[in-house]
């Protein structure tokens, strides 16, 4: 459909209106014409303040701002300035730039303008064209209203003669002046103006001065007693104006005035002395009234522009002011002056007496000071005026004449008063002028401008943010005004104002001159007068000089600024040196600066906030600096609202600034009379008397520092006073002592800062998007502010989501390479990776250094993210985003707990349907299934059960009686359900039923009622209705118990109205027994809010219970953890599921309580009886508890605990099932032990209901199954039958199944002892020494299910995993000292050390074998080694030994313990050397002699003096607190030393092992360390100490895995305890079960038969593929079997262990390919280095010797047979290597072979070399018993490469003989030279013989090569003997398995032999056995054969060998015997 054109349109109509609104008004005033269009012909202030005005009172008068439309005039500067009155204008029109005789003072330009935009009225302002009278006389011509006086009006009071004539023909008082001086016939001159308007000629000749002898006359007759004033009538604003006080001045002050402005008639006047500049504010209507709006004091003036206006005038009294306002009156009428308007006096304060100055015909500038005190808009009166509406009728007018603003009556205007005036106005005028440069104006950009209004001050400005003044424009940009009751409180509020104000950018102002003038008393005391400001100004006695507080400020900046480059620097060259520490990179963003200024001492505290702005924070108040570095190296730094140029250098005498171009010298603080310490330590001696004199440079004191005694000297001669006595420790900083200065004139007292600067506190705005990503690059921040500034404006969610990708990206590209590493890792492959960018390497750091800061910006995002939805709809994930969520959420640290879950709660939301497509999938699912009972037990609404809240309210009835019916079935399915029915009446849905627990016989009836209030109805109204339907539905309570229950589903907004509500109806609930109400309140599109009221805290809140379902309270048990913990509710991953954080609650403040993290979750699901569901739900569980770990709340300490209520009915009798869940946890142990033990689970319990028969009657039984740690025993199951509450269904007890039956009520018991010392461990990163126990049995399990499955996989028939598996008993301490094998209640032990003998069947040992562990129980004193601890240890070491089986101790300890007497404490005194001044040391200390008498003999040692008795020694009565601690150190030590030597040892180091601790870790040679078990002597805070500054930041920087790995100290690295146990476990593997034992085989599924598929290359390649396999091909040892150690050391070398056809075996094996020793710079010594050092492969260097050597010893102590690889070219012979003991170690290697009493073979594989040196130290012949050597035929040996013997042996000169002997070419050359005849046929012959060498020399140089590799070959070194055999690798599997297996079981043959006969050596032996072999000797696999079934035969030849032996022994002892007879 078309609209007609003639049919008003929307726009059309809303201006009709509007036109209706102003016409009703106008003629409803009295008006005659309305005025809807208005140009604004000014700029600046002008425009900016009427349009402000006349907007408001439009929308306050007419309700609609709009009714007045407003054209503004611009220039260019004034839009790129960004004005501000360009933003308020309707529309606006540019104008010609430049001067303002081309734009706003143009009148043919603003009339032209004003005809085009066809406006009603010009508003005209002031300045610019407002007094020009053309203005309103060409407007008047085109029909436009000028808002202002006509022409002719403002033609003669334009002109300050004909004003001057006029006021005094008003009888307005005038100064003597030449048109009046007060003498005979003098008039005054008066006059009518003529028809034109204008003052009579002969009138206006009279007052002038036409020449300078008029003048001159005219001053004679004035008078020059006050001065004499020579004005130009048209001057104004300063031009046109001299003031003489003599004759003699005056000739040149008339001319220049007359210059000055040109053709202007020139008057004089006297000048008026001390006068003040009062004005009074007039308005004048067409009507003829004129109105006084009394007036302001603009006395404070510079060169005549004021400066400050202030009113009411108060300086007048109330009756002058008030004859001057009627003076005005009178002038204005006389006139007939319309509009508004300023008459201007002179008033001096001493006579009283006031004189005409002048009539502004214009609004002034000032004018909101008479607005302030009058109420009126000027502007709007103007236009109110304008519009001919008669001032009595003007509302405001009316009302300030206290009349009813919108009434008619007459106001007699020059008679009627107005109100009295009740407050007080000064304002201030803000300019870009330059006040120390005379107040020069200034132009330039403006960044911001900071005013904030209050209700004192307000102001405003014609410049906006990003503005500016043009060379144009006023220098005016701001006017403030401040209103107060008093003069006084005004000028208060003002100063206040102009202090905070903030005008930023290049412009200068006068604010803060402003202030000072303010605050001179002269003004507070209104002193002055218009002469006051020019003096100040002439005397410079208020001057802007650089504020001290400036300039400390600017300091500060500028040290901080070089500072932070300073240490940036620093730290470039640390990391260029390879120091890896980042503790000094905090030192960029965060200092202490200190500055010294005058006398004064300022520290700031400097935080930066971005790269350019720092936040400076003195005495608590912070100031933010933008500091930019200029191309001139200067500073410009943007702070208080303003903005400073700084230069500065240091300089010896202090700080040279250069401030805004002012020099100042900031001397440095030194007080010569402090002597201070620069290090930390303890003071040794004085070394001069107390008042001794010292000289300058003498050493006056000796402190020891790190052990070292070192002088410190005295810094000027003077006396000396000591500070401290010998033996006072000190640190750095600390006055030692002070002197009396011979110059006393170098002593200065410096006093400290401790107020607020004096400088504004302006906050500076910076962007949101670079405040974000200032905060992930590390600098300080408001993380929330920043995630909502940067979110807030995005208007939809694509833009939003791509915001929060970019930032989530950045954290995670700097966190993603910290997280799961060695914060020192990192920073080495950071220096690495930008070794010509280092920069980023400190910047990477800086941002992970604010990490918390970083992850609480990142939640802020993921916040807004959660919100969008809400903000722009349903929204699709970007995958982008999706995939970066996921990222986050697999940051695995602590300190990514938080993120982690946020990112994954959004990942999870973002995959959950929508809301509606899920409630149509519910809707469909009730209504298509009438069977409610059933549906209500169907896993089928298990996710629905909230949702179905929201089809309570559903349109149609069915559906809304099937939710709620199915709602209550579901939520009460833990009980029976007696009947139900829901109705609906009057509107409201109601369910009511009856119901019992299911699991008790003895269940009571409750009775529930549930109403359904709809909208629009409150609970207020509807309870009563409810209550009664209670009353007729509920039926007798079978107890006298509060049991039933009452759901409300409404909308409520505040809770507390909820409360009040139902307490208010309590007495009716107490009588329905009501147990508690519950409301459900809806949320659109959300699931219900729920809340519960129970009737036990009076039906208010219980905060617990929020949004968790009404019965759940009840059915996950809730009641039970309340008794003992404070609960904090944390969010969970499933809906189905609970979780709370639970403290300890406790009657007394405890300093880290114990946490426990409680899983609650029930389950509809059946079948949690099998393997499978039970793993799923637990494993569920264990999600929620990753999840709730990542919580920050949740200590690394806490345990937790997992409820499980099944609410299924299980068919099974109670017996089996505990049985079965028996079984099953076993089988969960085994697959989550991990997980459970990185959850520390201690506690899971299942309650299930069992279908039994009671008596006929079917019934339910809870049973109630647990496995729980609580009593030391990891998780250990017990089943019990539950009794359940007969009202709550809850358990009320328990009840063991089987024969004794034990009951017992349990609610959440406190910790136990166990579980606090479980939590002790775990604070120390470790776990409780009994839990390893556990852990042993778990690994175990873990062994064998992976022995079992790997022989499946083979199809290898193997062995079932044994029954009894382990079994430990403690070894306990007798009262004699003993041990014995016991048992005791876990955690009962006094003594910190504990041991065990525990018994596993592995699948090596499936008959079982025994190990010894001792561990540190670090609950204990801290796991410190005191006397009782050493003993136990060496005792259970020693049991080991003598039993000659393995040791494993686990340490995590504080190393020796240290103690005090601590019963002396409270005893002893102090003998004071000065008692008056105890700061001079001390004598000794005494005991009473009373204190003494009780002490126990031998406490102490003393002697006797007058006080008492001198202590001389402190020995107490108890053992252990002392250096008795370190004897018995070392009687472990040693005993560990031996150990090793005799047993198997190995150590795990889990949580910290400190001193002794680590020793002995480290003496037992072999270490499995926990990646956070530290190896410490002394502990880093301890050494930063000592060291005076922080060096290291963790203990890890000392003896983390980053330092013990890569030294050799730790063979293993592993993440947790239950790594640590597997470890362990699988170390022990390869170890025989005592020393006297060889190797056990363990069943290999891997066949020895098999070819080795990898093979070796003559590249370089990865030796570990030779060994273990590698690119999908098997090596040479078993599947899977090859386990490297110290793979951080040594790296040229491999070792490890492995198994080759199940026979564990040492491994040794060559690197080829180049590799890098690190060694670390040490961060204590910032000189050092990291050094590189790069090894090349197949070469033996100092650490891979020294490390072969280490690994055959320990080897050989386990019993092993070792497969040596040797591949090496030799060793390392540069003179680094040399002076790094290559020859030790190298030697080393021979010793360890020497000494090596089990198998060695020694194998060459393809391609590899073995030469020189390196053959020399595993050459078979070191030890022949047990060493053999082969080598594949590809391999080599020899002394030198091929290459290097050619140099020797086959040099060039053999190889040209080689040539000659050869070629057939050189031999006819040769021949031909033998024949030659001729000279010259010589020379061409040997010629053409040496091109043919140079031909041939290459190849035979490759051929010198062949032939001497070919001495080198496999084929040479078999025919000389030094190999055994050629061995081809593809083979050498199954031939090494044959030779290893007959070398052990010969050997062991061959050892019982030699016991057997102590006359045969080893070779006779092997002799004997061979004559006993029945096959060939030679044949490894038939020698096996034969000695595995030949045993019994060999056993009778030993037998008769050992009896041979007897018998000869025997027959020797005979023969001796015989002699002696």
């Amino acid at each position: 459909m078309v609209a007609s054109a003639d049919a008003p349109t929307a726009v059309d109509t809303e201006k009709a209106t509007r036109d209706a609104l102003l016409d009703d008004y106008v003629k409803s005033r009295g008006g005659s014409r309305p005025i809807r269009k208005i140009l604004i012909a000014n700029n600046g202030m002008a425009a900016t303040k009427s349009i402000l005005s006349m907007r408001q009172w439009a929308y306050m008068e007419l309700g609609d701002e709009k009714c007045v439309q407003f054209v503004a005039m611009a220039t260019a500067e004034d839009i790129r300035a960004n004005a501000e009155f360009i933003r308020l204008a309707d529309s606006f029109v540019e104008v010609p730039a430049g001067k303002n005789s081309n734009n706003y003072a143009n009148v043919d330009v603003i009339t032209r303008i004003a005809t085009e935009n066809n406006v009603d009225a010009v508003w005209p302002g002031w300045g610019h064209a407002s007094e020009n009278p053309n203005l309103p006389n060409t407007l008047n011509k085109l029909g436009i209203k000028f808002i202002g006086p006509t022409g002719p009006v403002m033609s003669v009071l334009g002109d300050k003669i004909a004003a001057n004539i006029l006021a005094q023909t008003a009888k307005v008082p005038s100064i003597p002046w030449s048109g009046s001086w007060g003498g005979p016939d003098d008039g005054p001159l008066e006059a009518k103006l003529t028809d034109e308007g204008t003052i009579p000629d002969e009138t206006f000749e009279r007052a002038t001065c036409r020449t300078v002898e008029e003048a001159v006359a005219a001053a004679k007759r004035i008078g020059y007693e006050n001065g004499i004033m020579i004005k130009a009538s048209e001057g104004g604003g300063g031009k046109g104006i001299r003031f003489v006080e003599n004759e003699a001045d005056l000739p040149d002050a008339y001319i220049q005035v007359s210059n000055e402005v040109i053709g202007s008639p020139i008057f004089l006047m006297q000048l008026c002395k001390n006068a003040r500049h009062l004005e009074v504010q007039i308005v004048g209507d067409e009507h003829g009234n004129a109105v006084a709006l009394n007036g302001r004091d603009c006395s404070t003036q510079r060169r005549f522009q004021k400066i400050f206006e202030e009113g009411p005038p108060i300086i007048a009294p109330p009756d002058t002011f008030k004859e001057m306002e009627r003076a005005a009156q009178r002038l204005t009428q006389e006139i007939g002056y319309v509009g508004a308007g300023t008459v201007e006096y002179l008033f001096n304060a001493d006579t009283g007496k006031f004189f005409f100055l002048e009539l502004n015909p214009r609004l002034q500038v000032e004018h909101p000071v008479t607005e302030g005190i009058t109420g009126l808009n000027l502007p709007a009166t103007q236009l109110q005026v304008a519009m001919g509406i008669p001032l009595n009728m003007i509302p405001e007018v009316r009302s300030f004449y206290d009349k009813d603003p919108y009434g008619n009556s007459e106001i007699k205007f020059l008679e009627d008063d107005y109100k009295k005036i009740a407050n007080h106005v000064v304002a201030a005028r803000i300019t870009a002028e330059n006040p120390d440069e005379g107040f020069k104006p200034t132009s330039g950009s403006i960044e911001r401008i900071k005013f904030q209004s209050t209700v004192n001050v307000w102001g405003y400005f014609s410049v906006g943010a990003n503005g500016g003044i043009h060379e144009f424009a006023d220098s005016q940009f701001g006017h403030l005004f401040a209103r107060g009751p008093t003069r006084e409180s005004a000028r208060k509020s003002l100063v206040l104002a102009l202090k905070e104000i903030e005008v930023r950018g290049e412009i200068r102002t006068t604010v803060e001159y402003l202030v000072q003038l303010l605050e001179t008393d002269e003004f507070k005391q209104n002193t002055i007068d218009t002469a006051w400001l020019d003096g100040l100004i002439k005397d410079k006695s208020v001057y802007v000089a650089k504020p001290p507080h400036l300039v400390v400020m600017s300091a500060a900046i500028f040290r901080a600024f070089q500072q932070i480059n300073s240490n940036t620097a620093g730290i470039i060259e640390s990391l260029q040196k390879g120091q890896v520490g980042t503790g000094s990179i905090k030192s960029l963003n965060s200092m202490d600066i200190e500055i010294a200024y005058l006398d004064t001492k300022y520290n700031f505290d400097v935080v930066r906030v971005s790269p350019e702005i720092f936040h400076m924070t003195i005495n608590g108040v912070g100031y933010d600096v933008e500091v930019i570095e200029s191309a001139s190296g200067g500073l410009i730094a943007k702070f208080g609202g303003e903005t400073h140029r700084i230069f500065g250098m240091e300089e010896p005498l202090g700080l040279r600034l250069v401030l805004d171009s002012v020099t100042i010298l900031m001397p440095t603080i030194f007080d010569p009379s402090e002597l201070r310490t620069d290090v930390t330590g303890k003071v040794v001696r004085y070394l001069q008397e107390n008042g001794a004199e010292v000289l300058n440079g003498q050493p006056y004191v000796e402190v020891e520092a790190m052990k070292m005694i070192m002088p410190i000297k005295a810094s000027e001669s003077g006396s000396i006073t000591h500070a401290l006595s010998p033996g006072s420790i000190i640190s750095q900083g600390d006055l030692l002592a002070s002197l009396t200065l011979k110059d006393p004139s170098k002593v200065k007292k410096i006093v400290t800062f401790t107020d607020k600067l004096d400088i504004v506190n302006a906050v500076l705005e910076v962007e949101a998007k670079k405040s974000v990503d200032s905060i992930l690059a590390g600098y300080t921040g408001d993380a929330d502010g920043g995630a909502a500034a940067l979110l807030g404006p995005v208007t939809d969610g694509e833009s939003g989501a791509a915001l929060i990708a970019e930032v989530l990206e950045e954290y995670l590209r700097i966190e993603s390479q910290f997280d799961g590493k060695l914060k020192d890792d990192v920073v080495r492959d950071l220096i690495k990776a930008n070794k010509d960018s280092l920069q980023t390497v400190i910047d990477v750091n800086m941002a992970h250094e604010t990490l918390v800061l970083r992850n609480k910006l990142v939640l802020a995002m993921l916040r807004q993210l959660e919100a969008f939805p809400d903000r722009f709809g349903v929204i699709e994930m970007p995958s982008s985003l999706l995939s970066t969520l996921k990222q986050l959420t697999k940051l695995e640290g602590k300190a990514y707990g938080a993120v982690a879950l946020a990112a994954g709660s959004i990942i999870r939301q973002s995959k959950v349907p929508s809301f509606s497509s899920r409630l149509e999938d519910l809707k469909a699912l009730i209504t298509g299934d009438s069977n409610k009972d059933a549906l209500s037990k169907s896993t089928r609404i298990t996710s629905g059960v909230d949702l179905l809240s929201a089809l309570f309210y559903d349109s149609d009835s069915s559906v809304r009686t099937a939710a709620v019916e199915l709602y209550i079935r579901r939520i009460y399915r833990a009980h029976t359900i007696l009947d139900i029915s829901v109705a609906e009446n009057d509107g409201r849905l109601t369910c009511s039923w009856s119901s019992k627990v299911s699991d008790n016989l003895e269940g009571v009836v409750c009775y529930g009622l549930m109403s359904v209030i709809p909208d629009g109805r409150t609970l207020d109204g509807e309870l009563p209705s409810i209550i009664a339907e209670m009353k007729s539905s509920f039926g007798e309570a079978a107890i006298d118990e509060k049991i039933n229950t009452l759901h409300i589903a409404t909308n409520v907004k505040e809770i507390t109205d909820v409360e009040e509500t139902l307490r208010a109806n309590k007495g009716a609930f107490d009588d329905l027994k009501l147990r508690s109400a519950n409301v459900l309140v809806p949320v659109p599109q959300r699931d219900p809010t729920y809340y519960t009221f129970p009737e036990c805290k009076d039906y208010n809140e219980d905060p617990l219970r929020r949004n968790m379902r009404p019965t759940w309270y009840n059915i996950l048990e809730i009641n039970r953890l309340v008794e003992n913990y404070s609960l904090d509710r944390l969010n969970s991953l499933g809906k189905n599921v609970q979780i709370y954080l639970g403290v300890e609650k406790s009657t007394r403040p405890v300093r880290n309580p114990s946490q426990v993290v409680f899983v609650r979750a029930l389950s509809h699901s059946g079948d949690l009886t099998t393997g499978v569901g039970a793993s799923r739900s637990l494993s569920y569980g264990l999600d929620e508890l990753e999840n709730a770990f990542s919580d920050p709340r949740v200590s690394m300490t806490s345990s937790s605990r997992i409820f499980l209520h099944s609410l299924s009915e299980i068919d099974m009798a109670p017996e089996e099932l505990g049985k079965n869940f028996e079984g099953v946890m076993e089988l969960l142990k085994t697959r989550l032990a991990p997980r459970l033990l990185k959850l520390r689970v201690d506690e899971i319990e299942v309650k299930m209901r069992v279908k039994s028969v009671i008596d006929g009657k079917d019934v339910l039984q809870g049973v109630r199954l647990i496995a729980s740690s609580m009593r030391g025993e990891w998780l250990k199951v017990q089943g019990f039958l539950e009794v359940a509450d007969p009202v709550s269904g809850e358990g009320r007890q328990f009840c063991t199944m089987g024969e004794n039956v034990v009951c017992t009520v349990d609610p959440y018991g406190i910790s136990n002892s166990v579980q606090v010392k479980r939590a002790i461990a775990r604070r120390v990163g470790s776990s409780y020494a009994y839990d390893f126990l556990g852990l042993l049995e778990v690994g175990i399990i873990d062994e064998w299910v992976a022995h079992i499955k790997d022989l499946t996989a083979a199809e290898v028939s193997g062995p079932n995993m044994p029954t009894s598996f382990f079994s430990s008993q403690e070894l306990l301490m007798g009262d004699d000292g003993e041990l014995s094998l016991g048992f005791r209640e876990i955690g009962t032990n006094k003594v910190g050390m504990l041991a065990w003998e525990v018994t596993m069947k592995t699948p090596e040992y499936p008959e079982g074998r025994e190990v010894v562990f001792i561990a540190n129980d670090v609950t204990v004193q801290s796991g410190s080694f005191g006397v009782e601890e050493d003993e136990f240890f060496y005792k259970a070491s020693e049991y080991a030994r003598k039993k000659k089986i393995p040791r494993v101790y686990i340490s995590c300890n504080a190393g020796a313990r240290i103690g005090l007497v601590d019963e002396l404490k409270s005893k002893f005194n102090i003998k004071f050397t000065d008692p008056e001044n105890p700061s001079k040391g001390l004598d000794y200390l005494y005991l009473t002699k009373e204190d003494y008498n009780e002490l126990p003999d031998g406490t102490v040692n003393a002697h006797e003096v007058k006080e008492g008795w001198a202590i001389d020694d402190i020995i107490g009565t108890k053992h252990g607190i002392g250096v008795e601690n370190l004897q018995g150190s070392g009687k472990i030590a040693g005993e560990t030393s031996r150990a090793y030597d005799e047993i198997f040892t190995l150590s795990y180091a889990t949580g910290r092992s400190v001193g002794i601790g680590a020793y002995l870790v480290r003496l037992g040679q072999r270490v499995i360390q926990m990646k956070t078990g530290p190896l410490i002597l002394t502990g880093f805070s301890a050494l930063n100490k000592l060291l005076g500054r922080d060096v290291y930041t963790s203990q890890d920087q000392l003896g983390g895995p980053q330092i013990m790995f890569p030294n050799g100290v730790s063979h293993e690295i592993v993440e947790d305890d239950q790594a640590g146990v597997a470890s362990i476990l699988k170390w022990l593997s390869f170890v025989p079960k005592d020393m006297n034992s060889q190797p056990s085989t363990r069943q290999a599924s891997d066949p020895v038969s098999r070819e080795v598929e990898f093979r070796p290359t003559k590249t370089p390649y990865d030796p570990r593929f030779m060994l273990g396999g590698g690119d999908d091909k098997l090596g040479f040892f078993d599947k899977d079997s090859w386990k490297e150690y110290l793979a951080g050391w040594g790296k040229s070398v491999v070792i490890g262990r492995a198994r080759l056809g199940g026979i564990p075996m040492g491994v040794v094996a060559v690197e080829t390919r180049l590799v890098e020793q690190v060694v670390p710079a040490d961060p204590a010594d910032v000189n050092s280095r990291e050094a590189i050092l790069p090894q090349a492969g197949q070469v033996l260097f100092p650490d891979s010797s020294y490390k072969t050597a280490q690994a055959l010893r320990d080897f050989n102590n386990e019993g092993l047979p070792v497969m040596l690889f040797a591949n090496w070219r030799g060793f390392s012979g540069g003179s680094r290597d040399m002076a790094g003991e290559i020859l030790k170690f190298g030697a080393q290697i021979v010793d360890a072979l020497r000494e090596y009493k089990h198998p060695v073979f020694v194998y060459l594989p393809p391609h590899g070399e073995l030469r020189g040196g390196s053959w020399v130290v595993v050459d078979p012949t070191i030890n022949p018993e047990k060493m053999s050597m082969y080598a594949d035929p590809d391999s080599r040996g020899g002394i030198l490469e091929p290459a290097g013997i050619t140099e020797v042996k086959f040099r060039i000169t053999d190889q040209i003989a080689a040539m000659h002997r050869i070629d057939s070419e050189l031999r006819t050359l040769d021949y031909e030279l033998s024949v030659s005849q001729t000279e010259s046929d010589t020379i061409d012959i040997k010629a053409n013989i040496a091109a043919r060498e140079d031909i041939l020399k290459p190849v035979y140089l490759q051929a010198a090569t062949e032939f001497a590799d070919l001495h080198d070959k496999t084929g040479r070194m078999l025919a000389k003997g030094v190999i055994k055999a050629a061995v081809p690798w593809e083979k050498s599997r199954e031939f090494f398995f044959h030779l290893a297996k007959r070398r052990i079981m010969q050997d062991e043959v061959i050892a019982t032999m030699l016991a057997a006969d102590s006359n045969l050596d080893n070779a006779g032996a092997l002799s004997k056995l061979e004559s006993l072999c029945t096959c060939n000797w030679e044949d490894d696999q038939a020698v096996v054969g034969f000695l595995e079934n030949s045993a019994d035969a060999i056993a009778l030849s030993i037998s008769n060998l050992r009896a041979s032996q007897i018998r000869s022994k025997i027959e020797a002892l005979n023969a001796e015997l015989e002699k002696l007879q």
